[in-house]
């Protein structure tokens, strides 16, 4: 049986028949049909052309009107362009509309040749990847409203993406809209503007509450936050965008969603668009402990470094957790939120007067520094201290917390 897979458009007869004797073809059950453009539409109706061969006409923007029409009646197929002769404008026109790939009537009968096959090859690929596309739908790998991954499967299957090495060169991305305009309207356009936006070797899933998690691959964070200042003009500054950002390398997926989920948390504060918690980490160690020969030191800042993860774990973590609880039940009003991790550890208290933040850093050895930032009229003074790893202790943090929490409510709730 016969398939009819590639359709040539062309008024000139002497050009189908030089086509026909070039493309000397391919697979024992492919076929070119011809047909002038009078009667293209028509041949369309009654079979499917993977591949149409389109002979520009003596006008280029009616070449290009042609070529429009058929990439919008015919998505599915591919369009290879036959020219009589070199035109840059137009050929940059006809990749603009969609084609696949452009040869010369004087081209040699190779050179049409691969590049037909690569036009079918293309198509079945394409085809493939459409068939692959409705199991995952099936499946429920891909959300149907969005098309985007679900955010478990994407957790599951993580641990073999982050082999690749573009993948380890590239940026983990936690996305959202400001929770203040958050509507399930504006979270199903931000999901539409990701999907057009993203590069086809770029991965983003959805997730509760309206948060899309996008593996950037091959890019610094630079490039990504260049990517979300676009969403951001896209979908209008009266729909603030958050993104929280985290360098993959060779973390698990565990350790780079808490950190980017704490950066969204520190944009959400911050109100801005991008934070990377990794750029503010001031914990650069001292030379002598990448010297692997001193040995003394390097265990030194492996007792200090388990040190400091006993008190993250067992005061810092669950304090700010229980403390913002609290607040949330005795502050109206209020915007309370934290996070905690080995970077930098954040409790914020914010209204429209006022933004109030405890922020707890390691230095990297044997100390905290620790602050209390008011940024509002009437505010209290900052604070700033430093101290050793032992002094951090419940006692000391509820007493941070108190202290945060008072100077907050001297400027929070004055009348003005």
């Amino acid at each position: 049986m016969t398939n009819n897979n590639i359709l040539l458009i062309t008024d000139e007869n002497e050009i189908s028949d030089l086509l026909l004797s070039k493309l000397i073809l391919l697979r024992a059950n492919d076929k070119v049909e011809v047909c002038t453009l009078k009667d293209y539409k028509k041949y369309l109706e009654k079979a499917d052309f993977p591949v149409i061969i389109l002979h520009e006409f003596e006008e280029p923007d009616y070449t290009i009107k042609i070529i429009r029409n058929l990439k919008e009646q015919h998505p599915e197929s591919e369009l290879l362009l036959l020219l009589n002769k070199k035109d840059k404008d137009l050929i940059l026109k006809a990749y603009d509309e969609g084609i696949f790939d452009y040869f010369f009537i004087d081209s040699e009968d190779y050179e049409m040749l691969i590049k037909t096959v690569n036009c079918i090859k293309f198509r079945i690929n394409k085809e493939k990847e459409l068939r692959n596309e409705k199991f995952l739908y099936q499946l429920g790998v891909i959300d149907s409203k969005t098309n985007l991954y679900e955010y478990k499967h994407l957790k599951e299957i993580f641990i073999d993406l982050a082999d690749n090495l573009r993948i380890k060169n590239g940026i983990f991305c936690v996305l959202t809209l400001d929770k203040k305009i958050r509507t399930k309207v504006s979270t199903n356009r931000l999901a539409g503007l990701l999907k057009n936006s993203l590069r086809k070797d770029d991965i983003a899933a959805i997730s509760r509450g309206g948060k899309f998690y996008t593996i950037f691959s091959n890019i610094d964070l630079c490039g990504v936050k260049a990517v979300i200042d676009k969403l951001q003009n896209k979908i209008g500054e009266d729909l603030p965008i958050r993104a929280g950002l985290a360098k993959i390398g060779i973390r698990s997926f565990e350790t780079l969603d808490k950190i980017a989920n704490d950066s969204l948390i520190s944009a959400s504060q911050n109100e801005v668009t991008t934070v990377c918690l990794e750029d503010n980490n001031i914990n650069g160690l001292s030379s002598w402990l990448d010297d692997d020969t001193n040995v003394e030191p390097q265990k030194a800042f492996k007792l200090f470094k388990n040190a400091f993860s006993n008190k993250l774990d067992n005061i810092i973590t669950p304090m700010f957790f229980r403390f913002q609880k609290d607040f949330e039940t005795k502050l109206t009003n209020t915007q309370v939120s934290q996070y905690a991790n080995d970077i930098e550890s954040v409790f914020s208290l914010r209204n429209e007067k006022i933004h109030s933040e405890l922020i707890i850093r390691y230095d990297g050895y044997a100390k905290f520094n620790i602050k209390l930032t008011h940024s509002g009229l009437d505010s209290a003074e900052d604070t700033k201290m430093e101290i050793p790893l032992n002094k951090l202790t419940n006692k000391l943090l509820t007493s941070l917390l108190n202290q945060l929490k008072d100077e907050y409510k001297q400027t929070a709730y004055t009348e003005r």
